[in-house]
C-alpha cells in the first residue's frame, strides 16, 4: 500500500475505533511518521494554548485553579476507591449516577485538570496517592482478612509508569532534567541561548519519536484485547494511550521553553536560572 493510503487509513480507523489487522500493519508502516510528526506538533502548540487559557483564568481569579480543581478529584477518586473495593457501594453509586460511574471518575478528572496550569502536577501526585492507596489496602486486606483484590498488584505499576513520565514532562519545563547548567553558565548569552535552543529541538524530535512508536504500541495493545492481569474488562490500552499524550505535553513543555529563551535573550535577562525539582515554573 502507499504511504498516502496508509495515512487514511491510520486517521479514518482510529477516528472510528475500527482496529484490524490491516490497520495495525498502517501503523508499522512509515505512513504512522507522516501522521503522528505533525499531530506532536498540531497537539503541542495546542496545549501551549490551553495553557495561556489556565494561566489568564488564574489571574481572572486571583488564586490557582486547583483550590476548585483538586476538592472535586479527590471527592471522586475517593468513590472510584470506595467501588472498586466495597461491592456495596459500587452497587450504590452505580445506581445513582445511572451506570456511569467509571466515565465520571475517569474523565471528570480529565476535564478539570484542563484548567491547571500545571497538570503533571496534578496527575503525579493523584497517581502517587491511588497507587499508595491501593497497596496499602491490599497489605491490610492480605494480612488481616486474608482476602486480597487480584488486580491490587497490577494496577499500581501501571499508575507508577504515568506518574514517573508525566513527573519527566513536567521536570523539563522547570530545566531540572539533564540541563547540564554547571558547564552553561559559563559561556555568553548566545552561546546558552544556542544551547538552549538545541535542547528543545533535541526534545521535540524525542517526542515525534515516542508518539509515534507508542501510538504503534497502545495500536497493538488494542487489537490484542490485552486486559489488566486480575480483572476481568480493564484493558492495558487504557492505561499505555496516556504515553503519546504525555509526549505532546513534553512537546508543549519545549515549545514553551523556547519561547521563555529567547524572551529572555531579548530582554537581556539571565537565560539559566536556578531550578528545584518538584518546585513551581
Amino acid at each position: 500500500m502507499s504511504i498516502w493510503s496508509d495515512m487514511v487509513t491510520i486517521v479514518s480507523a482510529t477516528l472510528s475505533g475500527d482496529i484490524n489487522f490491516k490497520v495495525v500493519q498502517a501503523y508499522r508502516s512509515e505512513a504512522a511518521w507522516f501522521v503522528f510528526g505533525p499531530l506532536t506538533i498540531i497537539g503541542a502548540i495546542m496545549f501551549y494554548y490551553r495553557e495561556r487559557f489556565a494561566e489568564r483564568l488564574e489571574e481572572r481569579l486571583g488564586y490557582s485553579a486547583t483550590k476548585i480543581t483538586h476538592p472535586i478529584i479527590t471527592v471522586l477518586l475517593l468513590l472510584a476507591l470506595a467501588a472498586a473495593f466495597l461491592p456495596p457501594a459500587n452497587a450504590l453509586l452505580q445506581t445513582i449516577t445511572l451506570g456511569l460511574l467509571p466515565v465520571l471518575v475517569v474523565f471528570g478528572p480529565i476535564f478539570l485538570i484542563l484548567f491547571e496550569r500545571t497538570p503533571e502536577r496534578t496527575i503525579v501526585i493523584y497517581c502517587y496517592i491511588v497507587m499508595a492507596a491501593i497497596i496499602f489496602i491490599g497489605v491490610i486486606q492480605r494480612f488481616v482478612f486474608s482476602v486480597q483484590v487480584p488486580w491490587s498488584t497490577t494496577i499500581p505499576p501501571l499508575l507508577f509508569m504515568i506518574m514517573a513520565w508525566f513527573g519527566a514532562t513536567f521536570n523539563i519545563r522547570l530545566r531540572t532534567h539533564l540541563s547540564f547548567s554547571e558547564f552553561r553558565t559559563k559561556l555568553g548569552a548566545k552561546g546558552q541561548l544556542f544551547w538552549l535552543t538545541f535542547d528543545n529541538v533535541l526534545w521535540l524530535v524525542f517526542c515525534v519519536i515516542l508518539v509515534t512508536t507508542m501510538s504503534r504500541g497502545t495500536v497493538n495493545t488494542y487489537d490484542n484485547f490485552a486486559i489488566v492481569l486480575g480483572t476481568d474488562d480493564t484493558m492495558r490500552w487504557w492505561f499505555v494511550v496516556t504515553m503519546p499524550v504525555c509526549f505532546i505535553l513534553l512537546a508543549t513543555r519545549a515549545i514553551e521553553n523556547v519561547v521563555e529563551d529567547f524572551s529572555s535573550y531579548r530582554a537581556g535577562e539571565p537565560l539559566i536560572k536556578q531550578a528545584v525539582i518538584g518546585g513551581d515554573v
